[in-house]
Formats: structure tokens, sequence, C-alpha cells
């Protein structure tokens, strides 16, 4: 692989970066860099937003390391990494807002992120009122203040898919250009276990996603940036199911430079582990993109260990598949950590799997990765 490192947060209530300073984050760099790792992944745009932004309808939590330096700590952290010949990419959650700040009314805001954060996130789909030009201003934004310090940006699009009124008028005037079939044929599903109803839908939003992401693209490179973009690929994993939310060959035809990042939804390599590997890794690699894959790190979140075992095993199990199956890149999601309520990296739940604290998993993956690749 060309490629090995990790992929994280300075977003509050991640639970993981988002109160480093300068010494935490010298600390982490020097690990990796020793342990052999030469890439990261830093989340600055998540559900909540870990940096610094002049638009009003981002939040902006005053104990975010990110906020409380005016963006200090990251233009210090990046070109810290830089200095350790550690290449960056720079994550960017395009549509996922708290609601009480964002201001646009979503159509869906899921229970689950009331109960983890006390207070509702909106996942918008891509053709929300008004969603298009605050994606646009904020990408310009990131990429105008950390873009020379940064090697690139990954887009990520999650829960941009969904089926929202407003859409309908969208798909039926794409489907009569493509020879589809209507909305309400599409809505009438033969339910039957083996086949796969949404394909139209799919490519639909398919489509959706390019267009976005040649916008979004294009601001991004009026504002200077000439490194590399990639965006995410979704994958659904259940018992005896696996299902990819994308049509990779429309996404290689009219965006040839991006690059694609996969990952198995839930983070566990017991299931499906021969099926994900092959929608993450040989069926985008057959297509000619230059695929990153991501899974589970120094995060214990959504199990415990009595639903997929020792975190050393997984990533274990991670190494061992990308050993086989050689993805250009693997990120681990999750280096630390540090906030004991962490929504994704909490230290109390990681003391569930026998760590007393982020470093010390960290230590033991990077470890794990020596002994391994």
């Amino acid at each position: 692989m060309k490629e090995i490192g990790f992929w994280d947060y300075s977003c509050p209530r991640h639970g993981s970066l988002e109160r480093y300073n300068e010494n935490d984050w010298d600390i982490l760099l020097d690990d990796m860099a020793q342990g052999g790792f030469n890439s990261l992944v830093l989340g600055v745009k998540w559900l909540t937003t870990g940096y610094r932004s002049r638009f009003p309808w981002l939040d902006r939590d005053p104990a975010c390391s990110a906020v409380k330096t005016d963006n200090g700590i990251l233009h210090y952290a990046l070109n810290a990494a830089r200095a350790r010949q550690i290449k960056t990419r720079l994550l960017i959650v395009e549509n996922q807002f708290p609601v009480k700040t964002f201001g646009l009314e979503p159509v869906w805001a899921p229970e689950g992120t009331k109960e983890a954060f006390g207070e509702y996130f909106g996942c918008y789909d891509l053709d929300h009122p008004g969603l298009r030009e605050r994606m646009l201003e904020m990408t310009d934004e990131i990429v105008r203040l950390f873009g020379a310090e940064t090697d690139g940006f990954v887009l990520e699009l999650e829960f941009g898919d969904r089926d929202e009124p407003h859409r309908v008028d969208i798909y039926n005037r794409w489907a009569r250009e493509n020879g589809r079939p209507d909305y309400q044929t599409i809505k009438n599903i033969d339910l039957q276990p083996r086949s796969f109803p949404f394909t139209h839908w799919r490519d639909f939003t398919t489509q959706r996603r390019i267009d976005i992401f040649k916008e979004l693209e294009a601001v991004i490179r009026a504002a200077g940036f000439a490194g590399e973009l990639s965006t995410i690929a979704e994958l659904e994993n259940s018992p005896m199911a696996v299902i990819g939310n994308m049509n990779f060959g429309m996404v290689r035809q009219q965006t040839p430079a991006c690059s694609l990042v996969t990952y198995d939804s839930i983070y566990d390599r017991n299931q499906n582990r021969l099926a994900t590997m092959d929608f993450c890794v040989v069926q985008p690699k057959t297509f000619g993109f230059t695929v990153y894959y991501l899974s589970r790190g120094v995060m214990p979140w959504a199990n415990d260990p009595s639903v997929f075992g020792p975190l050393e095993e997984q990533w274990k199990m991670t190494l061992e598949d990308a050993k086989r199956f050689n993805p250009d890149g693997l990120w681990f999601m999750g280096s630390d950590c540090r906030m004991d309520d962490g929504v994704v990296c909490g230290v109390r739940n990681l003391a569930k799997f026998g760590f007393t604290n982020g470093r010390e998993a960290r230590l033991k993956l990077l470890k794990t990765a020596g002994q391994t690749t």
C-alpha cells in the first residue's frame, strides 16, 4: 500500500481530537511517524463543526480547540504533519448539520442524534432547498483557509440519497431523459428477498452526487487547490446482504480524476468479510479507481466486545484483508479517545475493550500494524 494511517476529527462531541493542544498533536504525529503511519485524514466538518467559520449557520463550540485558537491549532497540526512527511487530507461532511443553528428545516432528523447529542441533526438530501449554496460556500471557505497546508480533500455526502417529496419532479425529469420508469412505477416495489429493487433510484442519486461533486470540484479548483479530491461510497452490511449505494461505472466515467474512499458501515470485519472486500476494494479497483479503505481503529462506537470481540482482532483482520486485496491506502477510524462522553471515541466506551486511554490503544494498533504489514 502507498499509504496507511488514521482518520479522525477535530469536531465537538466526537471524543477524539477536538480539544487537542500543540503538545497533543506532537505526540500523535510522533507516534504515527515512529510507527510507520504516513497518512492522516482530519475531519474539520462532521455533524458538528471542527473549525472556526465566519458563517452564522455553522455551530461554534467555544471549548473546541480550533474555535478557541481561531483555527491556529489546525494550521499547526497540518504543518507539523507535513514536517514529519505525513500526507494529510481534510474531510468535509457536506450535508449534515445541527438543526438549531443551520436554520433549514430537515425532512429527516434522526431520533438517534437527539439521543446521542441532546439535539437534533438534519441529514439533508442533495436537492434540499437552500443546501447547495451553503455546501459551496462552506467548501470554498475551508479550501481557502487550509488548502495550502493539505494534500487533498474528501467530500462526504452520506444520507444525501433519500427519497423526499421535493425530489419527485427532479427524478421524473431525469427518468424521461434517461429512459427510466417514472417515480410512481418504481415506488410500486415487488417485495421478494432475492431482488434489489432500487437500481433506478440508485442511478438517479448517483447522478445527483456526481453533479454536486462537479460543482464542489469547480469551487475548489477556483480557490487555487490542485491536489487530490475524493468522495465516499457507503455500504450497507447486513446478515446475508451487502449493498452498495453508488453506480461505480457512472462515477468513474463522469469524474475520472476522483479517488474513492470505501468502508463497511458497521466497522465489523466478522460480518460478510469477503463480500465487503469485494465491494470496497476489488470492484472499485476493477473500474480503475484509486481506492482507500476505511476500517475501525481506536473507536469503540456502536458496539461492545460481546458483539465482535477485542479491537485487536478487528485490527488484525483489517490488516490481513488489506494485505490480501491491496487497496491503495488504508485508514483506521479513530486515533485517540479523550472525552468521557465522546459519541464515537468516548473514553468510557473504550474501557470496555480493556484500554485505560486512547494513546494506549493507539500504540497497540501501531504495534499490531508493524507486525502484520
